[in-house]
């Protein structure tokens, strides 16, 4: 195969080439921006699968669009900025679902896990129930009056006949133990 004498071009003669509809140039244009525009898609969002199809919807639209979008300086900065408004379209369109849903009170269903995920989790839950185990009767009942019953100090000192001090201090003894007895499964996970 002979080798594509569109890639001796620049991006404006590429593009020219484009807008009357030659899909090699249009090709060859692709394949010089498309990763510096997924990677500028990619720093914004941090979500793969969003960014690819950010590029992938604004090549779609300008080749649809080829004869009448008036390109003359840099093809390049063209899709920078298209992919740039496609972005902020996209985070304010996740903005707006997000306020709705939290004025709705209602939640948007769990997506399942992979299992790779729910592995972790297990193993965390794992450890985490291990060091609780670890603490001593009081600290382990105040601590888990907090964090899982989700009471106030208040609540706490009132319940174990304790003063508030005494509960601050045993909290703050049970989250340097969890901390320390977790270790990296806080920093995989927190």
């Amino acid at each position: 195969m002979s080798p594509n004498p569109h890639l001796q071009l620049s991006d404006p003669e590429l593009w020219d080439k484009a807008r009357s509809g030659d899909l090699r140039a249009f090709g060859v244009l692709y394949d010089r921006l498309w990763e510096p525009l997924y990677e500028t898609a990619w720093w914004r969002l941090r979500d793969e699968d969003a960014a690819k199809d950010i590029v992938q919807e604004t090549f779609i639209h300008c080749w649809q669009q080829r004869a009448t979008l008036l390109i003359r300086e840099s093809p390049g900065a063209y899709f920078r900025s298209a992919v740039r408004r496609r972005v902020l379209n996209h985070l304010q369109s996740a903005a707006v679902r997000e306020k709705y849903t939290r004025l709705s009170g209602e939640s948007l269903p769990v997506l399942s896990h992979d299992a790779s995920e729910k592995v972790a989790a297990r193993e965390l839950e794992s450890h985490y129930r291990a060091q609780l185990a670890q603490l001593p009767e009081a600290m382990r009942e105040v601590f888990t009056d907090s964090r899982e019953l989700g009471l106030s100090v208040a609540e706490i000192a009132e319940k174990r006949r304790l003063s508030p001090q005494t509960v601050k201090n045993q909290l703050s003894g049970a989250l340097k133990k969890m901390r320390k007895g977790l270790g990296q499964w806080l920093k995989i996970f927190f």
